[in-house]
């Protein structure tokens, strides 16, 4: 039913100023705030699988892996808003993330952080380490070694990272709802859309806005699966 009705409500949809301000909010947030856990993940996934420290701070750093997505909002809306550090925020960097698009951006940020850094710490524990080994006889350096074996070897993972969190980020509702609410051609993404014209009883909307979502998620499922099984990763 909702693939039928969202194809029939899909043209109107498209037309619809709401829908092409959300679809293009969800893409310019959802890709920042990828590119941002990505550049993160890697230097904090490669301390923690060096570091001693690594039993102590990965509980800490994956807590928020194990809590409903809303109470991070709801954490991160006392921390960033008036009653935390966002006065501060606002008069010394004039920057805040409630009900902004920055806010959105930092939802999906600490949202998904902790999965990627999680990702990459995995993939350098199952790094062949004799390769790493022989290159250092051979008499490459650290950034050697780095740049042209562990780099390589890591691009299934990376390339795991940048597709899983794209996606969970542009599917984020509860998180983003607490810090950046919903307001129409101001903070709407795609997930809080459909929640707004549901609540407005457009349900016809509502579906051919899922549809478009499905439809986004899809094509990136596709084009993970090509990229994985083509010559560019592997090779």
């Amino acid at each position: 039913m909702l693939v039928k009705e969202g194809f029939i409500q899909l043209p109107t949809a498209l037309k619809s100023r709401e829908v092409q301000f959300a679809i293009k909010m969800s893409l310019m947030t959802s890709i920042t705030s990828t590119l941002i856990c990505l550049l993160l993940a890697g230097p904090v996934a490669y301390f923690l699988s060096r570091s001693s420290l690594r039993h102590f701070l990965m509980p800490i750093l994956y807590l928020p892996l194990a809590l409903p997505h809303i109470v991070s909002g709801v954490a991160l809306l006392l921390f960033f808003g008036f009653m935390g550090i966002g006065t501060w925020l606002d008069e010394w960097f004039n920057l805040s993330f409630i009900f902004t698009k920055e806010g959105i951006i930092l939802a999906q940020v600490f949202v998904n952080l902790p999965f990627a850094i999680r990702l990459i710490v995995l993939g350098l524990a199952n790094l062949n380490e004799k390769q790493l080994f022989v290159a250092r006889t051979l008499g490459a350096s650290r950034w050697q070694c780095f740049r042209y074996v562990t780099l390589p070897l890591l691009k299934p993972t990376l390339l795991s990272v940048i597709v899983l969190t794209w996606s969970r980020a542009l599917g984020e509702f509860g998180a983003v709802m607490m810090v950046a609410g919903s307001t129409r051609l101001k903070t709407e993404i795609l997930p809080t859309s459909i929640m707004l014209n549901i609540s407005t009883g457009d349900l016809d909307l509502a579906l051919a806005i899922a549809l478009i979502l499905m439809i986004i998620s899809l094509l990136c499922s596709t084009i993970f699966e090509y990229l994985l099984k083509s010559k560019y990763v592997h090779h």
